[in-house]
């Protein structure tokens, strides 16, 4: 802990005021209007909300943001020691996040995942710190789940996996139905919210325009044949793909070159920047969703695949990028001029219009860091893997408890590949998921190992009283009825 905590202070004065990316203005501009947003949920400006105008707002924000990145460390730590893993297992398990170096650049920008990871990892400690979760651990479980569905896109599909493993572990009809209040009410509340901003039942408007986006990575016109009002969202017609390069096509370096679906959806040239209606309206939605449906009817082998391609590149082609579209601390800013309209949300929310920018000698320092340490892609594969051997070694009782941090962990990791592009930035908050339950996975596989039986209750030490617990008890007076 203390180690981690060196590199995370230097990273405080090493970029001022914060790392930003253009997400990270529209999250300001919403955090002071106090509107929903139509393309990503207003989770994170929510808490933003809490610092506007205040003094150093955004250095305040990414402080609080490298306190939740060692929080997420000591919980799944805490976890794994209580489910009797030994000291140095559950240290080895945490060492990614306290030190890899992706996980503190993502805590110094202005992004919600740090803070998505950590509810994540907080409802999966209240449901794995008894054998059986109490109601009240379920309600507060569904409320994280809910806020975290309200954090990102993809963060409502995490109620599923959390469902399936309740069930699992029957918990009893009145927890999980108190489970499903607690996530569904607030939830409920935002989409009604949204419907009165914006008329829609929804919590985005964006969710067809983005699966869209999948799939110009395989959609052939040709083969779908779309009729004349989605004609236009063909992928010929937008921004052309990259020419590859003298590789085979299968090799990461030609994956790595190819246009992504956030170079078709943001391209000047998108079709909703430029029809009837521009923008990310309800009717643009309508028809994103549309083509995209018909696209993934007409060719489900190439939407597969190519969520499988965004999928194995997290593990292959993430190790040791440098530049400046990758989570490590860059010398450029991922901006380099601010436009006006920029520099007016950012002086709205933080009282400054300063863009990102190093601090030297101390991002030097970090420059040096970052280069001999990282958790390599591969290793976070091993680590996947190990969680899912845990998981099919319980399989008489549906994974145990391995079963819900690894599943959460998959979803983290896969469905931003089925829904719109996977990049390392979404994965990292699957980071603490796969280690816990990898941990978890070695735990019961060395149980089964020794034969020391099906049990996965966590260990417990001896309590004061448990020797007089132990005494023969004299024997019981008769008693007549």
């Amino acid at each position: 802990m203390v180690v981690a905590l060196i590199p995370r202070v230097v990273a405080m004065a090493a970029f001022r005021p914060a790392l930003l990316t253009a997400d990270s203005f529209l999250y300001m501009r919403a955090a002071t209007t106090g509107q929903l947003g139509v393309i990503r949920p207003n989770g994170y400006p929510m808490f933003l909300s809490l610092f506007a105008r205040w003094p150093h707002a955004l250095t305040i924000v990414t402080g609080l943001q490298h306190l939740m990145g060692l929080a997420i460390a000591v919980i799944v730590y805490a976890l794994l020691r209580y489910w009797g893993l030994p000291g140095w297992g559950a240290t080895l398990a945490a060492l990614p996040i306290l030190l890899d170096p992706r996980e503190i650049a993502l805590e110094s920008y202005i992004l919600p995942d740090t803070l998505f990871c950590l509810v994540i990892v907080a409802a999966v400690a209240l449901l794995l710190t008894r054998s059986t979760p109490r109601p009240w651990q379920c309600v507060l479980a569904g409320l994280l789940l809910a806020y975290a569905a309200l954090l990102r896109g993809n963060g409502i599909l995490l109620v599923l996996a959390a469902a399936v493993a309740l069930l699992a572990r029957r918990i009893g009809w009145r927890a999980l139905l108190a489970a499903a209040a607690a996530f569904a009410i607030p939830v409920a509340a935002y989409v009604l919210q949204f419907h009165a901003e914006h008329g829609q039942y929804n919590l985005t408007r964006s969710d067809g325009i983005f699966l869209w986006s999948r799939t110009t990575s395989f959609a052939n016109c040709a083969i779908i044949r779309p009729p004349a009002d989605l004609r236009p969202l063909c992928p010929n017609l937008e921004t052309p793909a990259h020419v590859p390069e003298a590789e085979p096509s299968w090799s990461v370096s030609n994956l790595l070159i190819q246009a992504s679906p956030a170079d078709y959806l943001w391209a000047r040239d998108a079709w909703w920047r430029h029809d009837a209606k521009p923008g990310f309206t309800a009717r643009n939605n309508q028809l994103g969703l549309d083509f995209a449906l018909s696209a993934i009817k007409a060719q489900p082998v190439g939407y597969l695949r190519s969520a499988a391609q965004d999928v194995a590149l997290i593990f292959v082609g993430t190790d040791r990028p440098q530049d400046q579209f990758t989570m490590n601390f860059t010398p450029a800013a991922r901006i380099r001029a601010l436009p006006g309209y920029y520099e007016r949300y950012l002086h709205g929310y933080a009282d400054t219009t300063e863009n990102t920018h190093a601090v030297y000698p101390y991002a030097t320092w970090l420059f040096g860091y970052e280069q001999p340490v990282w958790f390599p892609g591969l290793l976070f594969l091993a680590v996947v893997l190990t969680g899912l051997a845990g998981v099919l070694a319980d399989w008489r009782r549906l994974g145990g408890p391995a079963f819900l941090p690894w599943a959460l962990a998959v979803v983290i990791i896969v469905s931003p590949a089925l829904l719109t592009q996977t990049l390392y930035r979404y994965a990292i908050a699957a980071v603490p998921l796969a280690c816990l339950a990898a941990g978890l996975g070695v735990l019961r596989l060395r149980r089964r190992g020794t034969g020391s039986g099906g049990s996965s209750a966590p260990a417990r030490s001896a309590q004061p009283g448990d020797a007089e617990m132990a005494k023969p008890s004299a024997p019981a007076p008769a008693v007549l009825p």
